[in-house]
């Protein structure tokens, strides 16, 4: 009787948390973004001055800023958080590993080694950024996987973040040689390689928005795959998704995600793997819905850390990617620990 009588209530609250969720990721975007639209180094250029997108040449200074840099910016964090938050959904889903993410696999270190060879290799000058961020990554990730045992049919989840720390070591060791070696590379790249967005403008944020859209797309394609994958490599099979087919197609994806955002503003840490816990916290484990949700989310965590980097005490400014991390590292800490008391349980 309890039960039959529990579960109209339990129902209700679903349906309002289904229908409150979308307005609730909704506002914390659109208040995410004004703050980070009317914070600056400039204390006259407010959201009044966003009219200055239609003003044309006869725009104030105040509007040409509103334009040129803050609003780019704004939308280059939006942009970061979705790809890089549908990145950690999809190798989280792939691999079956609750840890797994774009810094922890090695994309990230492999796609900033990419851009740094781009930039010391005449023979590599004319091929762009982008590209090569995303074949670097790629192959970064692939060799996490054959670490890890991805390519027999079966990861091993303790090999799978040993072969990506390994990788992401190593990819960064090199970046690091690269950039002590040419002291002109060292001052373009020492604050990228903590993410900085402070320099984005329109076509950068356009190449981010692109990659958002197709990612997203891409994600929701994958959805009904992804589901099976968390059933099983066996299962996905015998329900007529190839498990390998899936796992090629995830890592493509979130490999190309993540490069174009490390091209665009360093690598990141740690926003893969916040935004899709805190999606499936509130959404569960649908990725149909899960893809949304966490779009939604890493846009407005991005669109938050943007405005934090700029209103921190005692600084001008600070990196995007230090405010990401200072939120990211407790919550893998956390992360790690409920893992390690399950086990025991």
């Amino acid at each position: 009787m309890l039960s039959l009588q529990g579960q109209p209530a339990r129902s209700g609250a679903m349906r309002w948390r289904r229908a409150a969720l979308p307005a609730l990721a909704a506002a914390a975007l659109l208040c995410g973004g004004a703050l980070s639209l009317s914070t600056g180094g400039r204390s006259d250029v407010g959201l009044a001055d966003i009219s200055g997108l239609f003003a044309g040449a006869e725009a104030t200074l105040a509007q040409q800023t509103m334009r040129d840099i803050r609003v780019p910016r704004t939308l280059t964090a939006v942009f970061l958080g979705i790809n890089l938050g549908l990145a950690g959904l999809i190798l989280q889903a792939i691999t079956r590993n609750a840890l797994a993410a774009p810094g922890l696999l090695g994309i990230n270190q492999g796609a900033a080694l990419g851009i740094v060879l781009g930039l010391l290799v005449p023979s590599l000058s004319g091929v762009p950024q982008p590209l090569l961020a995303t074949l670097f990554g790629l192959v970064a990730i692939t060799a996490t996987f054959a670490i890890s045992g991805a390519f027999t049919g079966r990861i091993d989840s303790l090999r799978l973040i040993l072969g990506g720390i390994a990788v992401g070591a190593l990819g960064f060791a090199a970046v690091r040689l690269g950039y002590t070696l040419e002291d002109d590379l060292a001052r373009q790249v020492v604050r990228w390689t903590v993410g900085d967005i402070g320099g984005v403008r329109l076509p950068e944020a356009a190449r981010l928005g692109a990659t958002a859209l197709l990612g997203s797309l891409a994600a929701l394609a994958m959805a009904q795959r992804l589901n099976l994958m968390a059933l099983g490599q066996a299962a996905s099979h015998g329900l007529g998704a190839d498990p390998r087919r899936t796992l090629l197609i995830g890592a493509g994806v979130a490999s190309a995600l993540t490069s174009v955002c490390v091209s665009v503003a360093g690598p990141i840490a740690f926003a893969g793997l916040v935004v899709p816990h805190l999606a499936k916290a509130l959404t569960g484990a649908d990725h149909r819905k899960l893809v949304p949700v966490t779009a939604a989310l890493g846009a407005g965590l991005m669109a938050w850390a943007d405005a934090g980097s700029k209103l921190w005490p005692g600084f001008a400014e600070i990196p995007i990617g230090v405010v990401v991390s200072m939120i990211g590292a407790p919550w893998f800490l956390v992360i790690v620990l409920m893992r390690k008391g399950q086990a025991r349980g």
